[in-house]
């Protein structure tokens, strides 16, 4: 399974006034460390989607649970894994931790869609390239 950690610091933007993280903050920190994976196994995102010819990897479906407040100041490891690679969609799981305490795990489905090849042409799933998926596979 294909994973990679990143760190981020909760800012008092993200926090509410007892100085806890807001849950939509994790959502934002599952994007960034989906695009961070897809980085570090060489298949940055600007140049990945014209590469491809694809808008995106836009979400299907997504979830969260949350066992432990992260708050203001914390800085926190989101820990990205591939859970699995079909033909034209990919699961995200994610762990979010504060020093030694798991903070809250997640999830993402996403689609390999394609950018639309004529004005008002409706967004559609496409295979994922063998190449792609077979990184995304790999430890």
């Amino acid at each position: 399974m294909v994973s990679h950690t990143i760190v981020v610091q909760a800012r008092w933007r993200d926090a509410d006034p007892a100085g806890i993280v807001f849950y939509p903050r994790f959502y934002e920190w599952y994007d960034l460390a989906a695009e961070a994976l897809f980085e570090a196994i060489g298949l940055p995102w600007p140049e990945l989607f014209p590469k491809y010819g694809i808008v995106g990897v836009p979400i299907l479906e997504s979830g969260s649970r949350f066992m432990a407040p992260v708050r203001w100041g914390d800085r926190v490891s989101v820990h990205a894994m591939v859970a699995w690679v079909k033909d034209k969609t990919f699961r995200m799981e994610y762990e979010v931790s504060a020093g030694h305490v798991l903070c809250a795990r997640g999830f993402e489905v996403r689609a390999w869609v394609r950018r639309p090849q004529s004005p008002g042409e409706r967004l559609a799933a496409r295979s994922i390239p063998e190449e792609v998926a077979r990184r995304l596979r790999e430890a």
